[in-house]
């Protein structure tokens, strides 16, 4: 009986990480601030400054991801990941969500996700906070949100490393939004990008492009429905003992463009222990001359209380910001102050 016991207790150690090599991987992160916002609205010749405090969530998410080996070197992969809200009613909102496979070719996965053009961004010190990419570029890009487009039906490749060289790609079909008189195309949205290097450590280059047609970026999608347009995106790193610098240059054009022009932006950091200060930068140029050019400031500093937990303080300002501003008609000048504790999970 003893022998049995015995037996049966190996066996199941022994199956147990068997059992669980493909179980999920739930994963999150917490960002949520109080933020003191100064800002004027300006319709026609009527100005409005307002101010308030707030407590805001910054992009919390909570997520599921994992892979199954389907043998001869062949992975199955998935991930379903949301966003929360936990300074509102409303919680979930679908982020990155997708399935695929994985092997020596590379990765090929459907779903909604990030485009390529967004992926090729160099960090963003202020990520999923008042100072982010959104509204740093002024309403400029395709959707007017400065390229961080996440879309849905998409047909993405992620090549492996030639070099330090990765080739990304995703087709997007409109389906059924936007111009109704058009077929859907897997050609609607075409989004492309190379990148060399990596973000943590090192020189990271990278170039993307965004293609995208009347049919997709039409009526109900945030575009101007008038044509097709176009962005690129040029941007360097560099990371090394602490220091964290990078410039980003972007370029968008076309009849369906929701705003055209180029958007120049900069970001430095140094690690000193725990603390990091920060700064940002964005300056941007609109086609439309009648429109006045606009500048985004960013400064902030990070101390880390553990890896995966950090308090900041960041300040931020910019002018003619449109993103995120459904309550504002016109030009509109923003400043914020910010103290905010994050977690990763």
């Amino acid at each position: 009986m003893k022998k049995n016991i015995i037996a049966l207790a190996v066996a199941s150690a022994i199956a147990a990480p068997v059992a669980m090599a493909d179980a999920p991987t739930v994963y999150g992160q917490m960002q949520l601030s109080i933020d003191s916002i100064s800002y004027k609205d300006t319709n026609g010749d009527k100005v409005q400054a307002k101010s308030g405090s707030q407590v805001n969530s910054y992009n919390s998410r909570v997520g599921v991801k994992g892979s199954a080996d389907l043998g001869n070197g062949l992975k199955a992969i998935y991930k379903a990941e949301f966003k929360v809200n936990p300074d509102a009613k409303e919680s979930f909102e679908n982020r990155n969500q997708y399935v695929g496979l994985s092997g020596g070719f590379g990765t090929v996965f459907l779903g909604r996700h990030d485009t390529p053009y967004k992926m090729a961004q160099p960090k963003d010190l202020f990520n999923d906070a008042r100072a982010d990419n959104k509204p740093m570029t002024g309403g400029l890009g395709i959707l007017g949100n400065g390229g961080e487009n996440r879309v849905s039906n998409v047909l993405a490749y992620v090549s492996p490393s030639f070099g330090g060289v990765k080739l990304v790609g995703a087709l997007v079909p409109k389906e059924n939004s936007g111009d109704t008189t058009k077929e859907s195309s897997m050609t609607d949205w075409v989004s492309v990008a190379a990148m060399y290097g990596s973000k943590k450590k090192g020189l990271y280059l990278t170039a993307a492009m965004d293609s995208a047609n009347k049919a997709l970026i039409g009526d109900g999608a945030g575009g101007s429905a008038a044509g097709d347009a176009t962005q690129y995106r040029l941007a360097a790193q560099y990371a090394v003992a602490g220091l964290i610098a990078n410039a980003m240059y972007q370029d968008v054009s076309g009849d369906g463009a929701k705003k055209e022009g180029s958007n120049i932006m900069l970001n430095v950091g140094y690690k000193m222990g725990n603390l990091m200060p920060k700064i940002k930068y964005s300056m941007n140029d609109y086609k439309d001359k009648a429109t006045k050019d606009s500048t985004g400031l960013g400064l902030g500093l990070d101390y880390a209380l553990a890896k995966k937990t950090k308090v900041y303080a960041e300040y931020v300002s910019y002018d003619k910001t449109t993103y995120d501003r459904k309550n504002i008609g016109g030009k509109a000048s923003d400043s914020a102050i910010s103290v905010g504790l994050f977690h990763k999970f």
